[in-house]
């Protein structure tokens, strides 16, 4: 009984670490936060309105762009400022961390994708 145990647990363990591992490396396809329009653009922040698609998960969201945040025009993988930003723009947002769950959501780009304006 307590080698059946003892294996029921250790393969447990096994299991644990591996989810672990994955989570703890970056990830080659992170989850699209929101894609759509820019609607406004602020200091350090852009509004962005867009549709829940399969691969989103808000319509619309306030976006903070820090000091790290990547921005790039995909396709090329051209890295950009903020100050390319334009209003009509379409993009992608990966967010960085926590959300803040209010409507619409805000949050931290950990990379901007512009995908046309």
């Amino acid at each position: 009984m307590n080698k059946y145990l003892f294996m029921i647990l250790f393969g447990l363990f096994i299991l644990m670490l591996a989810s672990c591992g994955q989570s703890a490396g970056q990830d080659e396809n992170p989850r699209i936060g929101i894609r759509g329009e820019i609607k406004q653009i602020e200091v350090d922040k852009i509004y962005v309105e867009g549709t829940k698609e399969v691969d989103t998960d808000y319509d619309k969201a306030y976006v903070g762009i820090a000091e790290h945040t990547k921005i790039i025009e995909k396709g090329t993988n051209k890295e950009l400022n903020q100050e390319n930003l334009q209003i009509g723009m379409k993009v992608e947002v990966i967010f960085e961390g926590a959300v803040a769950e209010s409507y619409p959501v805000q949050g931290t780009a950990k990379e901007i994708r512009i995908l046309s304006e």
